[in-house]
């Protein structure tokens, strides 16, 4: 890919200190940080990002954050990080869009010393990276399945929305059939679609499915923008259906959480994106600055409904 081009993906900001730092002996720095997750269309790796510059005034350093915008593009990540090696940077942060793809980039790294902080999404060789900081994705998944088989049917068909380059929606998806399995109800998955996790595409997908299946009761997306994409699809359906379907995702996104409070989304199995984003900078530190860290750091997840949806709020990340 022309550099130039690759430069237009990556975007530079600054994010600077407090005037006032309480521990001046541990500042250091300049650092430049480079951030890249699967994709920066998406709130939540915002939301990942604002973790991110929290851990960055809270530790009173000066540092340079580089996004690279890969759009769910491994391809146009790897490149990005390899102009980000060439250009100089001190670390990397990395959510990769398909956790097997990213693993010659990663090998860059390796080879310039550039330690890589691995967040959200566990790439398979864990000695690639520093640390794998992730959300509990496994019990995301089983969360949601455990509360949808206590809700449907015997024989309840259902629908996964899926996006199965990415190991986070694979370990969503595994727990979510897991507590399918374990509680003994019969169900059919009549379909399990790529929905990359966009709503657009869930949304098409979706509409082909209730043709199909118009007997649905649950559909299950491993992240909010594909069940958000799935109601919109049962709202423009075009064929009667015979349920109110049941529509879980994952994340605890704030425009999901409002679906929930108003009766059309039935959960999502949540987490909490600032976590993900301070633990990682925070990580990030600790290698820059000589400091053991523990290979594996999960953040807890949990079942947002209409019953306790309150307790969290609609208008921002919990």
């Amino acid at each position: 890919m022309n550099k130039k081009l690759i430069s237009s993906l990556l975007v530079a900001t600054m994010v600077m200190a407090p005037m006032a730092v309480a521990n001046a002996e541990e500042a250091a720095g300049p650092y430049t940080i480079g951030y890249a997750p699967a994709t920066l269309n998406n709130a939540f790796w915002l939301a990942v990002k604002d973790g991110v510059e929290k851990a960055i005034e809270e530790k009173g350093i000066e540092v340079e954050l580089v996004d690279i915008d890969a759009n769910g593009d491994q391809s146009i990540m790897n490149d990005g990080i390899a102009n980000l090696l060439s250009s100089g940077v001190d670390a990397i942060l990395c959510a990769p869009a398909d956790s097997n793809a990213v693993g010659s980039a990663l090998e860059q790294c390796q080879q310039a010393g550039v330690p890589v902080i691995n967040f959200d999404t566990p790439v398979p060789d864990a000695e690639m990276v520093e640390t794998i900081i992730a959300s509990d994705n496994y019990n995301a998944g089983y969360v949601v399945g455990k509360d949808a088989a206590e809700k449907m049917d015997d024989g309840a068909k259902i629908l996964v929305l899926h996006s199965p380059r990415a190991s986070a929606c694979v370990q969503r998806y595994e727990g979510f059939v897991a507590a399918l399995e374990e509680s003994g109800k019969e169900y059919t998955e009549v379909n399990n679609l790529d929905g990359q996790g966009a709503t657009e595409v869930s949304m098409t997908l979706t509409a082909d499915a209730l043709v199909a299946d118009p007997d649905l009761q649950v559909i299950f997306a491993v992240n909010d923008p594909s069940a958000m994409g799935a109601i919109n699809a049962i709202q423009q359906a075009t064929v009667e259906l015979t349920n109110d379907i049941m529509v879980y995702g994952v994340d605890g996104n704030p425009d999901a959480k409002k679906l929930i409070e108003s009766g059309e989304m039935e959960g999502t199995g949540s987490q909490s994106p600032e976590t993900l984003g301070y633990d990682s900078m925070m990580a990030a530190f600790d290698v820059l600055e000589g400091k053991e860290i523990d290979k594996e750091i999960v953040v807890d997840t949990f079942l947002i409904t209409a019953e306790n949806v309150a307790e969290f709020g609609t208008d921002g990340w919990q």
